[in-house]
């Protein structure tokens, strides 16, 4: 049973402008550092683009799969706690992958990474539909949205301005980054007390709101269908990077590939949503994004120079940017205010097995298409997997109306058996 409480007036716009500040923060310090972590591993520690997959796709996935656990856990112990704890564990992961001598030791610092995120990432979310209690949803979620793609524009640039030096140098400053959220959670986001009591069954307790989750059907539907997008999502971290320091031979140009992608974002993710909300339920959205995105990276095959290739970009950020508010609007559409962390914990597990799918495929397909002189496979494999999602996202829209007409029918029998 959740447990009704009020924030006071004062500390709730402050605290709200805190954690909207610090998804721009924890966005501006992860892709200060990830999206070189692929070139780091394949240019300084002489690994296979299918290695640097599997790096990424481990942090992906020990992020998003335990997010499922930790943001049921976060319900029963408090928001404010689990995120203080994320970003300090985050911070450490920062600092081990900087020094990390090899593969090994390299998956292992995303893995520590990785747990730091879990703690923060669905937390933060469910604080700040709590602490924003009386503003529009949407709205506030529009603003994070913008907030993170602020952080995403700035934080490549100074990460490949800093590689110049040392990729060390990179991820010391992305975890000071971590440290400074620490501080400002800290201070300004006051105590926020668990919405499920707590109960000497705790473990009990998470599982049975997670089984509550996956036994609404529908939501379940969505997140299958949006582990299929996450293949597409995830290429931005791993063989967009890779292509574009090989058809340019700059890494400059990585930071571009980001500018352009946020930049989109921040001008016209709230006024192109707003409009795409007038005639098309969210998930027909998300349909609609993963087309957009798919075509943007099937395009990628044919570009030979730098003008091309940032049409492609343009297309696939296009894509992106209508999809994830949609993925929070569906999850609020399900969630009830006791269980807001675990279902914004399961559509985490969709992206930990897109992220895994989309990091292993990725890697491999880059590494196989340049050694067999087929570079159009890897992209020509993103454009199917955007099929598979959009014939998903058509069937689901036949899955309800069919669900709808089994209720109506058996409450007409119901009916009839009884008069």
């Amino acid at each position: 049973m959740a447990q009704e409480f009020e924030i006071d007036l004062r500390k709730r716009l402050p605290a709200t402008g805190v954690l909207l500040l610090n998804t721009g923060l924890m966005w501006f310090g992860f892709f200060m550092l990830i999206p070189l972590v692929a070139l780091h591993a394949t240019r300084d520690l002489g690994m296979s683009a299918a290695m640097a997959g599997l790096v990424l796709a481990v942090r992906q996935f020990v992020q998003q799969g335990l997010g499922v656990f930790i943001a049921a856990t976060s319900d029963a112990i408090g928001y404010r706690r689990m995120m203080l704890a994320g970003v300090l564990i985050r911070a450490v992961g920062f600092v081990y992958l900087a020094i990390a001598p090899d593969a090994l030791h390299l998956m292992l610092a995303g893995v520590v990474a990785a747990i730091g995120g879990a703690c923060f990432e669905a937390s933060s979310k469910a604080a700040l539909i709590i602490v924003s209690r009386g503003y529009k949803p949407d709205t506030v979620f529009a603003l994070a949205a913008t907030m993170g793609n602020i952080g995403m524009t700035a934080g490549p640039l100074l990460g490949v301005a800093l590689i110049k030096f040392d990729f060390k140098v990179v991820g010391l400053v992305a975890a000071g980054v971590y440290i400074f959220c620490y501080f400002l959670l800290l201070l300004f986001i006051p105590h926020l007390p668990p919405v499920t009591r707590a109960t000497s069954h705790r473990a009990a307790q998470i599982l049975g709101q997670l089984g509550t989750v996956w036994h609404n059907r529908p939501f379940v539907l969505i997140c299958l269908l949006l582990a299929g997008y996450y293949v597409l999502y995830v290429q931005i971290n791993i063989t967009l990077p890779l292509f574009v320091n090989r058809l340019t031979g700059s890494d400059g140009n990585i930071a571009l590939l980001y500018a352009i992608n946020s930049g989109l974002a921040i001008t016209l993710q709230y006024i192109s949503v707003k409009l795409l909300r007038r005639w098309f339920r969210p998930v027909t959205i998300i349909g609609i994004g993963t087309a957009l995105a798919g075509i943007g990276l099937t395009s990628l095959a044919f570009a030979h120079d730098m003008t091309f290739l940032v049409g492609c970009v343009v297309i696939y950020s296009l894509g992106r940017l209508v999809v994830e508010p949609m993925a929070y609007s569906v999850t609020l559409q399900y969630a009830t205010p006791d269980t807001m962390g675990s279902y914004f914990g399961f559509t985490s597990l969709a992206l930990a097995i897109g992220g895994v799918l989309g990091n292993l495929t990725g890697g491999w397909l880059f590494d196989l298409g340049n050694q067999s002189g087929l570079p159009g496979l890897l992209w020509a494999t993103m454009g199917g997997t955007a099929l598979l999602v959009v014939s998903g996202v058509l069937w689901w829209g036949g899955y309800l109306v069919r669900s709808a007409r089994a209720t109506t029918s058996a409450k007409a029998e119901a009916i009839t058996a009884n008069s």
